[in-house]
C-alpha cells in the first residue's frame, strides 16, 4: 500500500469493556503516529490506559432537545462569529 492510500484514522485499543464503561490503551506507537501526522499534543491522548463511558451525554443532558439546537456551517478559513454576538444582533 503506497503513502498516499494509508488509512489515517487513529484508533486505540479497548482492553475492557463493561456496558457503558470502557478502558482504552494508547500505546507509544499511536501517540507517535498521531504527533506524526500533525496532531497538537494538547489534542491527544497521553500513552497509557483511559477509562470512558459510552452513552454519557444523555446521561449528563436529559431534557436536551435537537430541534432546539442551532446549526452552522463556516469555512474554517474565515473567522466565524461567535454565538454570543449572533444573539445579540437578533435582540437588537
Amino acid at each position: 500500500m503506497n503513502e498516499s492510500n494509508q488509512d489515517s484514522t487513529f484508533r486505540f485499543g479497548i482492553v475492557g469493556e463493561n456496558g457503558k464503561d470502557l478502558t482504552i490503551e494508547v500505546t507509544e506507537e499511536e501517540h507517535r503516529r498521531q504527533f506524526a501526522a500533525g496532531v497538537p499534543e494538547d489534542e491527544m491522548l497521553p500513552v497509557g490506559f483511559h477509562k470512558a463511558r459510552r452513552g454519557g451525554f444523555r446521561e449528563r443532558h436529559p431534557n436536551f432537545n435537537l430541534e432546539n439546537v442551532e446549526i452552522r456551517v463556516t469555512n474554517s478559513e474565515q473567522s466565524a462569529p461567535l454565538a454570543k454576538n449572533d444573539k445579540e444582533k437578533k435582540a437588537a
